[in-house]
Parts: C-alpha cells; sequence; structure tokens
C-alpha cells in the first residue's frame, strides 16, 4: 500500500493520506517537518510530550514510501494497540509477540517480506533471533523506528538492555534511515540516545514541555480521602487517580462510589477482559474516574480529561510529567494535582531502598525463581517460561513490590528478559489416531462431535499445538462457549487431547544458562550506577513537592528548558495573595465553631480552595496569636471555651 501521485507535492500527498485514514485536517507542529525529514532519508529524533502525536509521525509516511517499516516497541499490549487501530483504518499492520506459535511468526514475516503488509511491529527481544535477522535482511525496508526511545539509555528511567540491539539491525543495514521517538528526555538523555542509536546528523525535532492549559499543583493534606473526594466533587469530566498499589486502588474507587462518584480500577492485576471493560467504561464517559496504578496510560488517548491525581510520591519527574500529561489534550483548562503529606517523603525513600535492594537479596530472589520454574542448574538459556507471580510471591514469602523490582534488576543485567502479560491463545493438540480415538465414543455422544469438529477445522492438530477459537466451535456445534470448555477438559482428562486454555501470565525468557549458585554474579558497578541515576530522579520529585518555586518552571528546567512562572500553579496563585480578607476570618471562626474540637489544621484546611489555603492557614495563625483558639502541639484546634 503505497499512496502516490506525481503530480502532488510530498506535503499534499501526506495531508491527502491523513484526511483518508485519520480524519485530520491538518499536522500538528512539527508533525509536518518530521515526516517530510524521514521521507528525504534523513536520520529523526522527535521528542514530543505525551498527548503530542508520535505514531502517526511514523505511521503516515508508512504509507507514502516503497518498502516496509519496522516499529520496535517496549510493550507487547501497546503494540496490539496500535497494531488493532491501524487494521480499523484499512492499514496493513503485525505485531510479532510470544502469544504466536512459530508457524504464526513465519506466516507475518513471509506476508512482511513478499506480501502487501507494511508495518511490522516487534519488541526488542525479537531482534536477536535469527529468523527476524534474516527476513529483515531479504526485505526492502524503508526506515526503521524506535518508539520509546529512552529505553536504550542506562540514564533512562526505564531501560531495557534489549533495547542495544538495535544496534544489530543498524550493522544489517546501515543505510536504513531511524527515527526515534520519546516523550520524556532531558539533553543529556538525548545525546545518549543518539550515540545508542547511532544517528547521522539526525534532524532533531522537539515541541516545548509546557502545557499552558495545565495547572500543576500540590497539596498537601492530612486526610487524602477527604482531600480527593472534595476535588472530584467539584471536577467536571473525565479524571484519573493514581495510586502505587493495587489495594489501594480498590479501596479509593470504593470510597468514592460511597460518595457517589462513579469510579473504576485499573492495574495488571486484573484479568484482560476486566481490564478491557473498564478501560472502555471509563474513555466512553459511563464512568467519572479511573483510579489505576502506572501500568495504565500508555496508548490512552482521551481529550476531556480534566484532572489527574497524584496520591503517592512518583519515582520520578519524567513518569510524573507523563501521567500528569495526560490531562487536557484537548487544550482546555485542567489540572495535575499531587496529593501528599509529612510522612510520603519517608515513605518514598523507604520504597526506593526496597526497589534497590542488596545483591545478596537479589541472588536469594534469582535462586528461588529458577527453582519455581524448574530450571536446572547449567540449562535454561533461550527457553520461555510463563510465571504466575502472585503464586511465586506467596510461595517464596516475597512481596510484589520487592519481586517487581528484582526482575526489572535482573532484566537490566541480562540474565533474562521480562515482557508484561498478555492473553496466550487456547491451544490444543489430538494425542492419537483420530479414527482409533472417535471409536471410544457413541455417535450422539457430544464428545464425538467437538472432536470430529475440531479435525475438520483445524489441520495439524495430531502433529502439534494449534492455537484454536471456543467461540468459532461453539457456533458450530450450536452450544455455548462454557460447554466447550468443560468438555475439553474431559478430553484431556481422558488423554485423548492436550488442551491448553487460554491464560495471561508475564513472559520470562533465558538469556543465560543457571550458573551453580556459588557462581552467580551481577555486575555490582552498573548496579550501583543505576540505583544512584534512580535515586537523583527521586530526589528532583521530592524536590519538586517541597520547593516553594513555580510548578511548571521546575518541570521545563528539568528538561533543560528555560521557563517562566506559570501563574496558575499553587506557588503561583499563593504568591499572589497578599492577605486574607475581614470576611475570611469571619468565616473561619464560624466554620471552627462548627467543627469538632480536636480537629487537625490540615483536615480544616481541606475545606477550603486551593488557592484560599495559604491566606487561611496564615487567618488561624493570627486567630490563635489573638487568643480566639488554640492550636495545641499535635496540630488540633480548638475554641478557648472549648474543654479538651
Amino acid at each position: 500500500m503505497v499512496e502516490s501521485n506525481a503530480l502532488e507535492s510530498s506535503r499534499e500527498r501526506a495531508l491527502r493520506v491523513l484526511k483518508k485514514y485519520w480524519g485530520y485536517d491538518g499536522f500538528r507542529a512539527p508533525q509536518d517537518q518530521i515526516i517530510s525529514s524521514i521521507l528525504e532519508g534523513n536520520d529523526t529524533f522527535a521528542l514530543l510530550p505525551t498527548g503530542g502525536g508520535k505514531s502517526i509521525c511514523y505511521q503516515l509516511p508508512a504509507l507514502l514510501v516503497e518498502g516496509k517499516v519496522v516499529v520496535i516497541s517496549p510493550l507487547i499490549s501497546l503494540m496490539l494497540d496500535q497494531v488493532k487501530s491501524l487494521e480499523k483504518r484499512g492499514i496493513k499492520a503485525k505485531a510479532l509477540h510470544s502469544g504466536l506459535s512459530s508457524d504464526e511468526v513465519d506466516i507475518i514475516l513471509d506476508n512482511f517480506v513478499h506480501g502487501p503488509l507494511k508495518l511490522l511491529y516487534i519488541s526488542p527481544e525479537r531482534i536477536a533471533s535469527e529468523i527476524f535477522q534474516v527476513r529483515y535482511y531479504m526485505a526492502k525496508i524503508a526506515f526503521l523506528a524506535v518508539d520509546e526511545a529512552h529505553c536504550i539509555s542506562q540514564w533512562g528511567h526505564d531501560f531495557r538492555p534489549s533495547y542495544l540491539q538495535i544496534s544489530l539491525l543498524r550493522e544489517l543495514k546501515p543505510e536504513v534511515p531511524v527515527i526515534a521517538l520519546t516523550a520524556t528526555a532531558t539533553p543529556a538523555l538525548v545525546e545518549d540516545i543518539k550515540a545508542q542509536l547511532f544517528l547521522k546528523n539526525p534532524n532533531i525535532f522537539q515541541n516545548s514541555f509546557s502545557r499552558d492549559n495545565i495547572s500543576f499543583s500540590v497539596a498537601r493534606s492530612d486526610d487524602k480521602h477527604t482531600e480527593l473526594t472534595r476535588i472530584l466533587e467539584k471536577m467536571k469530566g473525565s479524571c484519573i487517580v493514581y495510586n502505587r498499589s493495587r489495594s489501594g486502588c480498590a479501596k479509593i474507587a470504593a470510597m468514592l462510589r460511597e460518595h457517589k462518584i462513579s469510579a473504576t480500577i485499573y492495574h495488571a492485576g486484573l484479568a484482560h477482559e476486566v481490564r478491557e471493560d473498564n478501560q472502555k467504561a471509563w474513555m466512553e464517559g459511563r464512568v467519572k474516574t479511573m483510579v489505576a496504578t502506572n501500568a495504565f496510560g500508555m496508548g490512552i488517548d482521551k481529550a476531556d480529561v480534566r484532572c489527574v491525581i497524584h496520591v503517592d510520591v512518583p519515582s520520578g519527574i519524567e513518569d510524573y510529567y507523563q501521567e500528569a500529561g495526560r490531562a487536557g489534550r484537548d487544550g482546555l483548562k485542567s489540572f495535575a494535582i499531587a496529593l501528599i503529606n509529612p510522612s510520603d517523603v519517608m515513605e518514598a525513600q523507604k520504597l526506593f531502598e526496597v526497589n534497590y535492594p542488596n545483591p545478596d537479596e537479589i541472588k536469594r530472589i534469582y535462586i528461588k525463581l529458577c527453582q519455581f520454574l524448574g530450571i536446572g542448574i547449567g540449562g535454561g538459556a533461550g527457553r520461555s517460561y510463563y510465571i504466575d507471580l502472585e503464586e511465586f510471591g506467596q510461595k517464596s514469602k516475597i512481596s510484589q513490590q520487592k519481586l517487581g523490582a528484582v526482575l526489572k534488576i535482573l532484566e537490566k543485567q541480562g540474565w533474562f528478559t521480562f515482557s508484561d502479560a498478555i492473553k496466550t491463545p487456547t491451544r490444543l493438540k489430538v494425542t492419537g489416531r483420530p479414527q482409533d480415538l472417535l471409536g471410544f465414543y457413541e455417535e450422539s455422544d457430544l464428545r464425538a462431535k467437538l472432536l470430529t469438529q475440531l479435525l475438520r477445522m483445524y489441520e495439524g492438530l495430531t502433529i502439534e499445538h494449534s492455537a484454536i477459537s471456543l467461540k468459532k466451535i461453539a457456533v458450530a456445534l450450536e452450544t455455548d462457549i462454557l460447554r466447550i470448555g468443560f468438555l475439553l477438559k474431559v478430553l484431556h482428562q481422558e488423554g485423548i487431547v492436550d488442551y491448553i486454555p487460554s491464560q495471561e501470565f508475564p513472559e520470562i525468557v533465558l538469556l543465560l544458562d543457571r550458573p551453580n549458585d556459588n557462581d552467580f554474579r551481577i555486575d555490582e558497578f552498573a548496579y550501583e550506577s543505576l540505583k544512584k541515576v534512580a535515586g537523583k530522579r527521586l530526589m528532583a520529585m521530592q524536590q519538586y513537592f517541597l520547593a516553594p518555586k513555580c510548578r511548571q518552571m521546575m518541570l521545563l528546567e528539568y528538561f533543560g528548558e528555560d521557563a517562566q512562572s506559570c501563574g496558575i500553579c499553587d506557588v503561583c496563585l499563593g504568591s499572589q495573595e497578599v492577605s486574607y480578607t475581614i470576611e475570611e476570618k469571619r468565616m473561619a471562626l464560624i466554620s471552627i465553631q462548627r467543627l469538632q474540637a480536636g480537629t487537625k489544621v490540615g483536615q480544616w484546611l481541606t475545606y477550603w480552595p486551593l488557592n484560599r489555603r495559604k491566606r487561611m492557614q496564615q487567618c488561624l495563625e493570627d486567630l490563635n496569636s489573638e487568643g480566639f483558639i488554640e492550636v495545641d502541639a499535635g496540630g488540633r484546634i480548638y475554641l478557648k471555651s472549648q474543654s479538651r
């Protein structure tokens, strides 16, 4: 599929394709310049903040060039979403992922080399496979797109060692231009990405990180749930609440529903279908608030998100900015609010120590992991394993937080690759001769009908495991899916078939054989370097919360931009406040009279809008010094007439 017309200019062709497949009349800056750079055969670097329209920058030119496009992406779920979106538009695209059989991979690669397939999405781990490298060399490649390019740098916030293998593709076809795309990168990180990808005099396009329509604010509260409820009750439009833990998401969503605020949850521990249903309900506006871990967000493009609220301290400004930047993509006024209390900074530091355990503990967990997966000493390299992390954590008495941290460390150390959870297809193999097997049953037996139908619909079932569709089989036999699933389990127990139901687990692919326990080592220098970088990121995040400086200015300076005060964050608005009024002082006293004696200062402040709290706190201090009220050492408020 190549859109061409000799009489059109490149820009005219690009605009026509944009309208035809995406329905837009024009590009956002600098999309058109990026596309022109790619079409001219230049190495290109696109640094576009979240919501900047990165995907179109490589998807559209793929339709304007002779040859094929390979897209390297770190998340399977994101790849599948992209492919689904392209196929809906009539654009031929496929993704190679671990849920496919070897035959399915072969078919896709053949279609890529010889057929009409234009875009092939792959994970970076796929690069190392010989079968992919051979087909890549055979194919006419127009350009290579590296999404989330910050993953290639060990100084990035999501370093993936497998990204380093992109250099193999550059060696195979050094003439093929590369476009690198990322939403978050400091100036030093940009230089490292350019070096790691061997970009040759790349054209660099960078949008400002400034989001003038978003008010970035920090709200201090001892009672986050009350404050969260107050904010969401006043907020119109869709909202996202980010919470670190899965259990925390469930508690917050339940609390919001008790206050008549519609809410649902999203995290990696939910079944695939549940996540999809919850996401769909939120996207369609049937649910106002999505309460989620950082698993939610990649590929989400909802224009009317009015507010993003963090109730925990993120690990770094890169993550925070990406998540907060999901607000206000329609350009209308929106809010990014961080709810913190004095203990949050200490909790973040404790969590940091959990995320970077000592090498002996890493070794202990690696050994337990190998034992759990049944990997013997001297073996394992090249094999893949699906793993139930919850079961492993329970059996090994390791918290999910620590387990996730150690798995990331081991991946960065090159012991294995670790993919996000995907839904594997239902697979089946007939374990005997069909003519012999069918003789076990009466013709009227539904098991016989099922076995006959399976052999009709799927070739090669007696040779190897093949993916099957329970839905298609159920339709053919005029019954329901649950009945088919039950009968397949019966046939499995009888030894007639080997039935592997669809599962959803993360996948580990071993890169190295398991060594003797005494020989296991990690690169402690590299580990300490990564820990140091992560520590600096956390420190910058803490500084953002605590420093009395314009929030947006701090964000922009972190990403290497000069900036002026935004005028709309909590710090800027607070600096504009001169003093409280007599009426506010009267209202403050009345509110204290109506509240229960001993109400804490932090809780009392949550009853006031963010832009008035600094004045009201000063008002409270003056009421105390003037003898109208008393604030004790524990921060509890009493009228002078009230007994303690």
